[in-house]
């Protein structure tokens, strides 16, 4: 018996096969289940039949016939509409009720229809649900025990008997019913970490995608990028030596000048696009803007601001760079020491590549200091602050300067 069952499409654990938890119904035991109730009725006709005369008074045995043929006619009529039957129903409680007391008034005549009770252990699990399956088990087993304590004449001359046979098939059924609670839990619960696994293994696809979609964009982004290096220190810097080469020119001829002058607009627009192309390529950063565009914008601000002429020098210099930012903090604190300590007139920022390096050079013509005295001080916490920022990446970091000779800072960073 099952608390859970099956009506209207709706799968009942309990037709599972429970030995491979794969929840797959087991058409043997569903066709058992459909089947056997119809043939109950017609095995027991034919035990009371044989045992006419000595068991079964043939008057009784006739008037049994009526209830049994009824209890034929209800499973046939089973086959075809049982199934939409909704489990838990008043319908299903009503049909239910009515075989076992058809069951009943039969096995008061024919002991032997007390076999088509059986049915009743089945019919509870199958359309009855809840507390409904226990009291459906209780009236089978009350109903068994007439038929199996000779009906009416049995329970006459053994007072004692029917008591007895109902304790044995109650106890048989709820012992019954307490396996089968079990067994569905335990088919319910691998349905449960089913379902989990499931999640799980959706979850780890979903996962794996977006892990494959990441690698695709950091591949994209890391070939993007070396195309962008590629491009800036082959094609921008061998524009950038013919450039140089066709300005070294001396006097020539005018038609030589002209064509000269022809080569080298050639060359710079060529550099033009070379540029375009390594600034569309290369990563975005600093807010959607280039090291380079950032470190115009921060060196023509400043300038401005402090009225101290600044130059900026990125010829040599990649767009872009992975640590970027740091960088441009450097640029940033620098700069702020300039105008506050040096009285510097003029500050220059050159940013190039040098040995798988991108590197920031800025230096001014100012008072300068001595590093060293200043450290024993205690002075210079924001030198030291921006070689911490640099060496947290992996970069190196130098201060280069002299009373009366200006200062240099110097920070490298891994490209």
């Amino acid at each position: 018996m099952s608390t859970t069952s099956r009506a209207a499409g709706v799968e009942n654990p309990m037709d599972h096969d429970g030995g491979t938890g794969a929840g797959a119904p087991d058409p043997a035991l569903a066709s058992l289940v459909r089947f056997v109730p119809l043939a109950l009725p017609v095995v027991s006709a034919l035990f009371g039949a044989a045992a006419t005369g000595p068991v079964v008074g043939p008057t009784a045995f006739a008037w049994s016939l009526a209830p049994t043929a009824a209890l034929f006619a209800a499973r046939l009529a089973e086959l075809r509409y049982g199934d939409r039957i909704v489990t838990g129903g008043n319908a299903a409680v009503a049909a239910v009720a009515a075989n076992l007391a058809v069951v009943l008034v039969a096995s008061l005549l024919n002991p032997f229809v007390c076999i088509a009770a059986f049915a009743g252990y089945l019919d509870a699990d199958r359309y009855l649900r809840g507390r409904q399956v226990m009291v459906a088990g209780v009236a089978t087993g009350l109903v068994t025990a007439v038929g199996q304590g000779g009906g009416i004449p049995g329970s006459s001359h053994v007072p004692w008997l029917y008591p007895a046979l109902a304790a044995v098939n109650v106890g048989i059924g709820m012992v019954m019913l307490h396996f089968a609670r079990e067994r569905e839990q335990q088919v319910a619960a691998r349905e449960r970490v089913a379902l989990e696994l499931a999640a799980v293994h959706e979850e780890n696809l979903a996962l794996h995608h977006r892990l494959l979609e990441q690698a695709r964009e950091t591949g994209v982004g890391e070939e993007r990028a070396r195309l962008s290096r590629e491009i800036h220190d082959t094609v921008a810097q061998g524009l950038i030596g013919v450039i140089s080469q066709l300005e070294a020119i001396g006097a020539v001829d005018p038609p030589v000048r002209e064509r000269v002058e022809r080569a080298e607009t050639a060359a710079r627009d060529c550099l033009v696009e070379a540029r375009r192309a390594v600034r569309a390529l290369a990563p975005r950063q600093l807010s959607g803007h280039t090291l380079t565009e950032a470190l115009h914008d921060l060196t023509r601000n400043w300038a401005r601001t402090h009225q101290i002429v600044a130059e900026l020098d990125v010829d040599g210099a990649p767009d872009s760079a992975r640590h970027g930012d740091v960088l441009l903090r450097v640029a940033q604190e620098s700069l702020a020491n300039a105008a506050r300590h040096s009285g510097a007139s003029t500050v220059r920022l050159v940013l190039g590549a040098r040995e798988g390096r991108v590197e920031l050079a800025v230096a001014d013509d100012g008072a300068g200091f001595d590093p060293a005295a200043a450290a024993a001080r205690g002075e210079g916490r924001g030198l030291a602050g921006m070689g911490d920022r640099v060496t947290a990446v992996g970069g190196a970091f130098e201060v280069e300067s002299r009373v009366g000779q200006g200062c240099r800072v110097v920070a490298a960073v891994p490209v």
